[in-house]
């Protein structure tokens, strides 16, 4: 069996086709080829309407790839039907031109025929019995969803180290994270340690399976779901949301089910004056498997009738 990975160079994309082909590794025998994709989307849907195929064809018995920069280049190159192909993530065209879709649930008010959907996003499961007395902060930045707010992050970034006062304490930020907040953290903040993706990047994951406490930015979809999927517990930060969707609706979905803790602003009853609350997640939750289910769908489907 041959499967033929396309790639967009998107750190997050190609995280999560990495976490199912480690994990389907671990179940079948396969040899994997790469294909880069450098042309924009809107080239490519050209060139797929105009019918114009590539000049090298990728010969393989799996096209697999996230993202919609790879979605059509997957289609430009099947040279045979045969061919089966998986998008990771829904795809922006051509739906039913897909074998196999995985795509988080939100994503589909009703579910098609070949699609399989998971909760939130694809991570590798991470159990750790030996955690480590430390607690990490990963920090999104400005986004369409949530307003980010200086004052109020720095606020509970305070009140959640002084809550775990004995848990070694480091923040990770993102290339989305504003500079002055960058600053801010430097001058306002006694951390242990300050991870600055701009200058000293170290990657999330050799500290992720072993913090006993995670609190992550609730815009950080992929943080989150990375955290959930990995021993420990997850709490998310108080931000104002600026529009109802699919995506603050999927932050309401894990609350109320405690798969995470989180603050919460509330009034003192008979005052206008506010509080931040924690709420604690189920203390029985166990690290998601996600990416288990799509790979045993993807075995059952492609690898078990060979």
């Amino acid at each position: 069996m041959k499967i033929c990975w396309f790639k967009d160079s998107k750190i997050g994309h190609e995280k999560q086709v990495r976490a199912i082909l480690d994990n389907l590794s671990l179940l079948e025998d396969f040899e994997i080829e790469e294909v880069c994709v450098k042309n924009p989307v809107w080239f490519e849907l050209l060139l797929y309407l105009l019918n114009i195929r590539p000049k090298k064809v990728a010969i393989a018995d799996i096209f697999i790839g996230a993202g919609s920069k790879t979605n059509i280049p997957m289609l430009r190159y099947r040279a045979d039907k045969a061919i089966k192909v998986i998008s990771v993530m829904k795809p922006q065209f051509f739906q039913k031109e897909f074998d196999l879709i995985v795509a988080p649930r939100h994503d589909y008010q009703s579910v098609p025929d070949n699609v399989f959907t998971y909760i939130g996003s694809i991570a590798d499961v991470k159990v750790n019995e030996d955690l480590k007395d430390m607690g990490l902060i990963i920090i999104g930045g400005i986004n369409k969803h949530f307003e980010f707010s200086n004052e109020n992050l720095l606020s509970q970034i305070n009140f959640a180290s002084a809550l775990y006062p004995k848990l070694d304490w480091i923040i990770f930020n993102s290339r989305r994270t504003p500079k002055k907040f960058n600053s801010l953290i430097k001058e306002s903040l006694d951390i242990e340690k300050f991870v600055d993706i701009n200058e000293n990047f170290e990657p999330l994951d050799n500290y992720i399976s072993k913090a006993k406490v995670k609190f992550v930015t609730p815009d950080s979809i992929n943080m989150i779901f990375e955290s959930l999927s990995s021993s420990g517990d997850t709490f998310l930060f108080e931000m104002k949301r600026l529009k109802n969707n699919k995506i603050t609706m999927l932050i309401d979905e894990i609350k109320a089910n405690k798969f995470v803790g989180f603050f919460e602003d509330k009034k003192i009853k008979g005052s206008n004056i506010n509080k931040l609350e924690l709420t604690k997640p189920n203390s029985l939750h166990e690290p998601f498997r996600e990416v288990e289910k799509v790979v045993y769908k993807i075995k059952s489907l492609f690898f078990d009738k060979v």
